[in-house]
């Protein structure tokens, strides 16, 4: 159901565009299975026919809103757990949330305050990408308590509205000067080496 891009070729954008009907679909079929009911039972429910219902759940074609309310409603859902989350709200907000327990081992705490951690494995990348966030933050926060006057402060949080409205670019860039900075580190240590011995040989 969930597919991995690191956006090699792609903006994420228009990833998130062209796999929506294969997690709208992949959501219905799950439900679907959960529910005991067939395809084709699904389809009498709203009026269609199996080779409907399966083109919706193989990502062939994505429902309009309207349908994709009765096909929740057929299996006594509501829509926003058929389709993508949006987290404008708060309804929205937990529905993606429920899907990052199941996308990314998505755990919810409760210290005396109620927080949320994700688990190993395969997560290793949304750890890594919210140590990161963490960092910015971080930065900014530092960056906030010595500015001078709203002109310096407004200029900070331009920058780190930036980072999150470019991201992942920024860590992109950032993998990348890191990557050249090890390999000139590398070319260095040859030289320095190579240096050595012509200084011996003398």
């Amino acid at each position: 159901m969930y597919v991995t891009n690191i956006f090699a070729t792609e903006d994420a954008a228009d990833f998130n565009e062209n796999t929506s009907a294969d997690r709208v679909g992949a959501r219905i079929r799950k439900i679907r299975k959960a529910k005991g009911m067939s395809q084709s039972e699904l389809g009498e429910c709203v009026g269609l026919n199996a080779d409907r219902i399966q083109k919706y759940e193989n990502g062939a074609r994505r429902p309009k809103f309207d349908l994709t309310k009765k096909i929740a409603n057929a299996l006594g859902v509501e829509a926003l757990a058929i389709t993508d989350p949006v987290v404008s709200n708060y309804i929205g907000a937990m529905y993606a949330f429920f899907e990052m327990e199941e996308a990314y081992d998505l755990k919810v705490n409760d210290d005396g305050r109620i927080s949320i951690s994700f688990g190993n494995g395969i997560t290793g990348a949304i750890n890594s990408n919210l140590r990161e966030w963490y960092k910015r933050i971080e930065q900014r926060d530092e960056a906030l308590a010595v500015a001078k006057d709203d002109e310096e402060r407004n200029a900070i949080m331009l920058d780190y509205n930036q980072w999150k409205w470019t991201f992942p670019k920024p860590l992109a860039r950032q993998t990348e000067t890191a990557l050249r900075k090890s390999q000139l580190q590398h070319k260095i240590e040859q030289l320095q080496e190579e240096l050595n011995r012509l200084e011996t040989d003398e």
